[in-house]
């Protein structure tokens, strides 16, 4: 029976402590490896690439678009997220142009094969890790079932899409102790997103302190990890030095955050906070989050006991993964603004949930263990299915409505400012004036420092600078609102943003846009629309 197990579950015994066993010899065929990225592909497809383009959504696109017609990251737009945010969009804008096709949609395609990737990689992981195929379909299936990233990737980009996949990708390393490469994908994942460091970095520190035999190999395996990340932050300090957007991007990346961006830690509205999660993951996947991360936890303590690191010694991986997990989560409990902060542990849950399998196998013959493993993964993608078929909607195509309805009333030359509202700017392709235009979680204060008569200085800028439509986001409307009042009269509203137009337009004008916007009283320049709530 073990050795029927061996060769039905791709297990073969450790070479080493600590090290992950590869099987010898001929390999067979793992059919996962093309069914998991084809069942995840469709899932994500099903969303649709008409939803919601929010706030957050727009603003990377604008950034990829910004980055695409040849202006370095943070000069384009000034954002807090890490360079690749802009970078990686302007990969999905340039295939656009190059196709002739649709700039949105092209890159929430590219966006869909990102995520299709990640997923793909978590299956390898778990699968490598846990040393069983099952293991590996268990971990695919519960990742697959993470809503918020199903809408993230459909309706993206998002910077924590490939963020998410340079974790899973550094994981990987680390399970073949890798350790170069793992620190490339830390670094890469860091790129991305500042919040993916201290889980990831600190998992792929601890398996190389665990796992690695001896002082100096465990050394050696620090220097590089470390010389591993280095590569991609050198790589982007040198594009930057000769775009002259260095001090901008160090400001940017690292010293805005650190001086200016204000905790939010969740205990303060743990209710809000539940809400917020159950809406985006669902009741069951909350709770497969929570079992993942305990799993982990608990073989962390248990690789503190001898006889059960002889007896598997993935395990010690696995404690790793627990340990980057806890300080994740300790992150967390410190600044935690909605349940897409999760991302950066949702792959240690999905690890965690599978790391259940090689428990089961103690128990249940191979066919017996088979038969649970896929079945619970069929259940998990139907939920996922279910649920990427009915939570869609078509919003971006009224977005296009409302926008082109504006533009059809005004000449061709007319120009656009946005104040937390840049999906205008995407859907025709302008540029804002300034690099400002997001004004929330400390960005105001910078602006307020930085700017010649701080942000009062800002807004009379912004009205002497004369632009014919000034789109305003919801976010903090009433300021702006009476900032550029009486010179700027509200036309109407759109879904996510309110349009308001120069007060000196020629007659008439003013009137075609409020009947183009169906605009019926100054209570619709209040209202932006109804958007998802989906960040």
């Amino acid at each position: 029976m073990t050795q029927r197990r061996a060769v039905d579950e791709d297990v073969a015994p450790p070479s080493q402590p600590g090290s992950i066993p590869l099987r010898r010899g001929r390999r067979s065929l793992d059919p996962y490896v093309l069914l998991v990225p084809l069942v995840s592909a469709l899932t994500y497809a099903l969303h649709g690439f008409d939803g919601t383009l929010t706030r957050d959504l727009a603003l990377y696109t604008y950034a990829g678009q910004q980055t695409a017609d040849g202006v370095p990251p943070y000069l384009g737009v000034l954002n807090r997220a890490g360079p690749l945010a802009h970078a990686i969009p302007a990969v999905g804008i340039l295939i656009a142009r190059l196709l002739g096709t649709d700039e949105v949609v092209t890159t929430r395609v590219f966006f869909l094969a990102i995520a299709t990737a990640a997923t793909t990689v978590v299956y390898l992981l778990g699968r490598d890790l846990l040393r069983r195929r099952t293991a590996g379909l268990v971990a695919a299936a519960v990742f697959l079932g993470w809503h918020g990233f199903i809408q993230y990737a459909a309706d993206g980009p998002r910077e924590k899409t490939p963020m998410v996949l340079f974790i899973v990708l550094a994981l990987w390393a680390v399970s073949h102790r890798r350790w170069f490469t793992a620190g490339v994908f830390v670094s890469l994942a860091t790129l991305c997103l500042q919040i993916a460091f201290f889980p990831t970095f600190t998992a792929t520190v601890v398996a190389a302190l665990l796992v690695s035999p001896g002082w100096r190999a465990r050394a050696l395996a620090l220097v590089r990890v470390a010389a591993g990340g280095a590569v991609p932050a050198a790589v982007c300090g040198v594009w930057f030095a000769l775009a002259g957007s260095l001090h901008q991007s160090i400001e940017a990346f690292l010293l805005i955050n650190a001086r200016y961006t204000t905790a939010n830690p969740p205990l303060s509205d743990f209710a809000t906070v539940r809400e917020d999660a159950l809406s985006a993951y669902g009741v069951v996947w909350v709770g497969l989050f929570v079992a993942g991360i305990l799993l982990l936890w608990a073989q962390a303590l248990s690789a503190a006991v001898p006889s059960v690191r002889r007896r598997d010694p993935t395990v010690l991986l696995l404690a790793a993964l627990g340990v980057g997990s806890a300080v994740g989560l300790v992150w967390n409990l410190r600044d935690y603004d909605s349940w897409a902060d999760l991302f950066p542990l949702l792959p240690f849950a999905s690890v965690g949930v599978a790391s259940v399998v090689p428990l089961l196998a103690r128990v249940l013959p191979a066919n017996a263990l088979r038969a649970v493993a896929v079945i619970a993964a069929v259940a998990a993608v139907a939920v996922s299915l279910h649920w990427s078929t009915t939570t869609g909607n078509d919003e971006l195509d009224e977005q296009r409505d409302a926008t082109r309805a504006v533009f059809d009333q005004l000449p061709s030359d007319a120009t656009l400012t946005s104040v937390e509202a840049p999906i205008p700017l995407v859907l025709t392709d302008r540029t804002n004036p300034t690099r400002h235009q997001m004004f929330r979680s400390g960005l105001e204060d910078y602006v307020d420092d930085t700017w010649p008569g701080g942000l009062d200085g800002f807004a009379r800028d912004l009205v002497d600078r004369k632009p014919t439509l000034v789109a305003l986001g919801s976010t903090t409307y009433n300021y702006w609102r009476d900032a550029i009042s009486p010179d700027y009269v509200c036309v109407g509203s759109a879904p996510g943003w309110s349009w308001w137009a120069d007060r000196d337009l020629a007659p008439g004008t003013i009137e075609a846009l409020r009947g183009a916007t169906g605009y019926q009283s100054k209570a619709d320049c209040a209202r932006t629309g109804a958007i998802t709530s989906m960040r």
